[in-house]
């Protein structure tokens, strides 16, 4: 804040006075005037700064999405598999070939910046029209909270594929090499054989015989896999939207 400071005689005639008066008045308005221009600046250094951060994030959470929707596609088609082998083995008929695999891998999408410019009041200086921006963040955040969820649901009612018995194969040194996986996959665009993936995948199936299961256990898991298969449908309208919501607005 600039000080503005009146003569320091006093004024003698009217003529005085209201020259005084002047000083004083233009002395404040150029005071307003000029801490008003350095707000101003201020306001585009933070708003520029903003969007340059939102659109790192959005880059980041376009590959997210993208990795997403290739993981969720292929959930489904393993718990496809899987319902073929529980309905094998219900009409005691030969099962098909390949793991049991319930693991559902997905990537975060980033939403620190895009917390941050409005817990700090940074986005009243952000000019244009953040709604896309908005609608797209809250498909991320539904898309998480669906898939944790389902996650969740499936995995404890697979609870009964798991016994005594089971190897305890789970460890840092897997978890490492498991999310390496992941990242070649996204990294790659794609592009890896269907036999890398599966090999990749086959590391997470479940290690125990679903055919040792009681026809009750095996009827209890189909419902959870067939919950699980909306749950993804659901997910994958997320996605599109957001990939839709991408392909529409360039800004952040």
């Amino acid at each position: 804040m600039l000080d503005v400071h009146p003569a320091h005689h006093a004024a003698t005639t009217w003529r005085d006075f209201f020259i005084h008066i002047a000083t004083i008045v233009l002395g404040l308005l150029i005071a307003i005037g000029l801490e008003q221009t350095v707000e101003y600046f201020h306001h585009r250094h933070l708003a520029s700064e903003a969007r340059a951060q939102l659109q790192v994030e959005r880059t980041s959470n376009e590959t997210s999405n993208e990795f997403n929707i290739f993981a969720t596609r292929l959930h489904e088609k393993y718990l496809h598999r899987d319902l073929a082998i529980l309905h094998a083995l219900r009409d005691h008929m030969p099962v098909s070939a390949g793991p049991f695999i319930l693991r559902h891998a997905r990537y975060l999408y980033l939403e620190d910046e895009w917390r941050k410019i409005h817990q700090s009041g940074t986005v009243t200086y952000i000019h244009g029209n953040l709604q896309p921006t908005a609608y797209r963040y809250e498909n991320q955040e539904a898309f998480m909270a669906r898939a944790d969820r389902s996650i969740e649901d499936l995995y404890r009612a697979a609870a009964v594929l798991r016994s005594e018995s089971d190897p305890l194969n789970n460890t840092i040194d897997t978890n490492v090499t498991f999310s390496n996986f992941l990242k070649t996959i996204a990294d790659s665009h794609e592009t890896l054989s269907d036999e890398a993936v599966e090999r990749g995948f086959a590391d997470s199936a479940e290690p125990s015989d679903v055919s040792r299961l009681t026809q009750a256990q095996r009827d209890t898991l189909e419902q959870a896999i067939q919950v699980a298969l909306v749950d993804d449908d659901a997910l994958l309208t997320y996605c599109f939207n957001i990939k839709r919501n991408l392909s529409r607005n360039l800004n952040p």
